[in-house]
């Protein structure tokens, strides 16, 4: 019988650790959280404006988070609380920026909810709670024209579209590249629209982003048709995915694309966030390896599912690893979810097993 090889205690120590990380991370966005609700109210004075403002502003987050938390087909049975239920459901109002003149006050604000109140409010409507991680995304827009491809700070159609597009309130929330000086310093944007993976990781030293997008405009800006595409990358996992090329007769229509190129990210991201914490159970897997980077690809697409509440690593060898998964919802939820990361999870003589489609 062949001898057992087995990784040194520090590689084991590493890979668990980094493992664990990634899955910290992905549990890390707050569902509870409602950004950028705009209010805009007039009263009898200021004061009174800016008292009605945040009450405004709680009955739009609170909207929001039913479409964020409740299934649609759940949702016309949710009756909206009351402002007084309301408050006891608000743990803090942000004030991200504010304005009043006489009679009238103009913000922008963050509500943060309780989650055990709401919980609580949803739960007596009969309903169940799916909560939405979000994965706030950098979006770099290029556009490649006769001449190559324009400078970052460029103010071209592209770039307002993407500004212009409210993200507030889906689970990939974007930033736009700012593009200024600070941006030319540390990347080129011929870097950018060939995907560099190290010039994309000098930018993001900026801006913190899980996933960057590079949406990219080609064609005569003066004249269609246009070619829209670009690529997707998981700063987290490394991962690298094409964004699909489409063809528009011309500029006129690069708001809609923007927001067809948001929405199947939205809509793809959805499908691996979405995570009812109703139920929770464990199981024990076990990972065929036949090199260190199908374990590292695992460990990766394992730490970008919320659905994973965590990760034990029992043991770890050169050729297997025995894992223990604690997950939120049903194992065949499990199944499907990670059928969407690019992982199998299926039996082999009555044991589980997990490896990469």
């Amino acid at each position: 019988m062949p001898p057992v090889r087995r990784f040194s205690p520090i590689i084991v120590a590493v890979l668990v650790a980094v493992a664990l990380g990634q899955v910290a991370l992905a549990q890390s966005s707050n569902s509870y959280t409602v950004t950028g609700v705009d209010v805009d109210v007039t009263a009898a004075d200021a004061v009174q404006a800016r008292q009605q403002g945040i009450a405004e502003a709680r009955r739009k987050a609170v909207r929001t988070l039913v479409d964020r938390l409740v299934a649609p087909e759940d949702r016309s049975r949710v009756s909206m609380p009351n402002d007084a239920g309301l408050e006891g459901m608000v743990h803090a109002v942000e004030f991200v920026r504010e304005r009043s003149a006489p009679g009238r006050y103009i913000a922008t604000l963050n509500v943060v909810f309780q989650p055990d109140p709401v919980k609580a409010w949803l739960g007596g409507a009969g309903v169940k709670i799916s909560e939405t991680v979000t994965r706030p995304a950098l979006v770099i827009p290029l556009w490649k024209g006769k001449s190559g491809i324009e400078p970052l700070d460029d103010r071209n159609a592209w770039r307002e579209a993407w500004w212009a597009l409210d993200t507030s309130g889906s689970a990939v929330p974007v930033t736009v590249i700012r593009g200024d000086q600070l941006d030319q310093n540390a990347v080129t944007a011929e870097e950018l629209y060939v995907g560099d993976v190290s010039a994309l990781a000098r930018l993001n030293e900026r801006y913190r982003a899980p996933t960057i997008i590079v949406a990219v405009v080609e064609g005569d800006k003066d004249a269609g048709p246009l070619t829209v595409g670009g690529l997707r990358y998981d700063a987290q996992t490394g991962a690298r995915s094409e964004i699909p090329r489409t063809t528009i007769p011309d500029a006129g229509q690069l708001a809609d694309a923007a927001k067809k190129v948001h929405a199947r990210l939205d809509e793809q991201w959805r499908g691996l966030a979405v995570v009812r914490r109703d139920s929770q159970d464990a199981i024990d897997v076990y990972v065929p390896i036949r090199a260190l980077g199908d374990w590292v690809q695992i460990r990766q697409r394992l730490g970008g599912i919320p659905a994973v509440k965590a990760v034990v690593v029992r043991n770890l060898e050169s050729d297997r690893a025995d894992l223990r998964l604690e997950y939120f919802g049903t194992t065949d939820e499990l199944q499907r979810t990670l059928a969407l990361a690019g992982l199998r999870l299926d039996k082999e003589a009555d044991k589980w097993r997990l490896q990469a489609r």
